[in-house]
């Protein structure tokens, strides 16, 4: 795997670079002095990501395993600021790390010669912020893991926090919630494939159970980090208190090479899993428009009148078929709580213009789990692609996602012109279907105790967009003089993308970054102190992605099929 340096690199799109100059026999060194299981890849001769990565389909376990690190799940963010009609943007070298020596030993290495580092796990970055072209990547994916539960975990400052669990930098959800199963619950990320200490954690960190817990970064006790300098150090609110800030929020692969968690677990609940979808709503967009308009309407009032003020054990995401939601907490309470009021709602629906086996939908179905980790699959869905998020064929125009914040007070104060935006973008084909429903104990956290974009924490929703004029729209109706994005999903063309991603956070932010990382070794694109080329005009350089009326039934479960399928039976 360890090749002579003799010639220029020939990786697809990287450029010139100081690392192109360093001697062959200093990468002997290097690699010599990694851990026995460590390995080092590279130079990158004649790499073809299209023959290496491109042909793995949609699993996103062996996307993360392949080609040294290399792979994306969006293969467009293989590529230059994400987008398709750019060069390649692969490093020259991946040091495929097992320790947290490797990684000093790695940063020494990258200081000595003064070359940029890139930081990866498993490559979900809609961004393209894990890799960059003429850099050495650590790859985190295959360090060793930890997952010990900890009942009574006391930090450096003497604080007992209760249980926490041990999270090591190249995990990924999957393993961490084999680690806990149903001895706890823990706020984990949608896809058991994207990295748990990584860039969905420190970019902020959204669950489905977020409104009872707060977001990823609330759970968070202790960080360990190697630095730009090489040392390893620990973060936490009396340790490098001003680190500990601006991991939590500040965006992966900006500050150092976080090697450990110590994360919060909370007691083990039930989880009430509730959803509605209307199914066939392309159908009738088509065919009955009228019974299309009074879907949508009813449902976005609905769901806009009582968002706001739903208890905050409620979680989950909608989009203009319904929505799927969790309750931590039992059914008597979830019944009282909300889904008592969404069957009345669903029974007093006007159902005339519904078409038996075409065009409907079943009442608000209900399931009780006994644990997260049975929700989340139990032991069935443990390393298996289709018990998770499927990517890179499946992420064609993923590239064109775009995320904002929706204020919860504009939401309660303008109802209608909210109402009209969402009825807007769905008949334009612009409107997501993951949309995060937000606030609750996100929003009791104090704006001054993470990094995050202070908006986070008095919004409601996270209002996902498919296409760049759906971005642009919802850019105009809530600014970045009245909110921002939400940084784990935002667009890599994002325009104004500092005051998008941190707001009033980001001079703190930069000021730090200049703390701990001087020579800029971190250097990723849409990272704090990005230096480098910016896209010619942002977001609106971006190939549009056409819609397909299809879309919508990406994320429609099975309790839509079996009203179908109900319906059949009837008659």
């Amino acid at each position: 795997l360890f090749q002579t340096l003799k010639t220029p690199l020939a990786v697809e799109g990287a450029v010139d670079s100081d690392i192109t100059s360093i001697p062959s026999t200093e990468w002997s060194n290097f690699e010599t002095s990694l851990s026995n299981a460590a390995s080092l890849h590279g130079p990158l001769q004649d790499f073809s990501y299209v023959a290496s990565c491109e042909i793995l389909g949609t699993n996103a376990y062996l996307i993360s395993d392949s080609a040294n690190g290399l792979c994306m799940q969006a293969h467009d963010c293989a590529r230059e600021f994400c987008s398709s009609d750019k060069e390649f943007d692969l490093p020259s070298y991946v040091v495929e790390v097992k320790t947290e020596m490797d990684v000093v030993m790695a940063i020494d290495f990258a200081s000595k010669f003064e070359i940029e580092v890139s930081i990866k796990t498993t490559g979900h970055s809609y961004q393209g912020s894990s890799t960059k072209a003429g850099t050495l990547m650590i790859w985190m994916h295959n360090f060793l893991k930890d997952g010990t539960i900890n009942d009574n975990y006391i930090d450096t400052c003497g604080t007992n926090h209760g249980p926490v669990i041990g999270i090591a930098g190249g995990e990924i959800w999957d393993d961490v919630l084999v680690a806990v199963k149903d001895k706890y619950h823990i706020v984990t990320g949608g896809a058991r494939t994207v990295s748990a200490a990584g860039g969905w954690l420190q970019g902020g960190g959204l669950s489905f159970s977020s409104r009872k817990y707060g977001v990823g970064v609330d759970q968070v006790v202790n960080f360990r980090v190697v630095l730009a300098d090489g040392t390893a150090v620990d973060a936490n609110a009396c340790t490098n208190e001003d680190l500990f800030w601006a991991l939590r929020g500040g965006g992966g692969g900006s500050f150092g090479v976080v090697t450990h968690v110590q994360y919060k677990l909370h007691p083990v609940t039930t989880i009430v899993e509730a959803q509605f979808f209307y199914g066939g709503l392309e159908w009738a967009a088509v065919n009955n428009k009228k019974a299309f308009d009074e879907a949508i309407d009813t449902w976005f009032s609905f769901w806009i009148e009582n968002s706001p003020y739903l208890d905050s054990r409620w979680s989950g995401f909608f989009n203009a078929a319904g929505a799927h939601l969790t309750f931590s907490g039992s059914m008597e309470d979830a019944k009282s709580t909300f889904l008592d009021d969404w069957n009345e709602w669903y029974r007093l629906l006007d159902k005339t213009d519904w078409v038996i086996g075409v065009f409907g939908a079943l009442p608000p179905q209900s399931k009780v789990y006994n644990s997260w980790y049975d929700y989340k699959g139990g032991d069935n869905a443990v390393a298996n692609p289709d018990a998770t998020d499927t990517t890179g064929d499946a992420y064609e125009g993923v590239a064109a996602i775009a995320a904002r914040l929706m204020p919860q007070s504009k939401v309660i104060a303008d109802k209608d012109a909210v109402k009209n935006l969402l009825i807007t973008m769905t008949y334009a084909g612009e409107l997501g279907v993951i949309n995060y429903f937000l606030g609750g104990e996100i929003n009791n956290v104090s704006t001054l105790e993470t990094a995050v974009h202070p908006a986070l924490r008095n919004s409601i929703w996270n209002i996902i967009t498919i296409t760049k004029s759906g971005a642009q729209r919802v850019r105009e109706f809530v600014s970045n003089d009245v909110t921002g994005v939400c940084y784990n999903h935002h667009n890599g063309l994002e325009p104004d993308w500092k005051n998008a991603c941190w707001g009033s956070n980001y001079d703190k932010l930069f000021s730090l970054k200049n703390k701990y990382d001087p020579s800029n070794m971190f250097n990723c694109w849409h990272c704090v102190g990005y230096q480098g080329r910016e896209s010619e005009n942002e977001e609106g350089n971006k190939p549009e992605w056409q819609f397909d009326p299809k879309y919508l039934l990406l994320f429609i479960p099975l309790g839509v099929v079996l009203w179908f399928a109900k319906r059949r039976c009837l008659n």
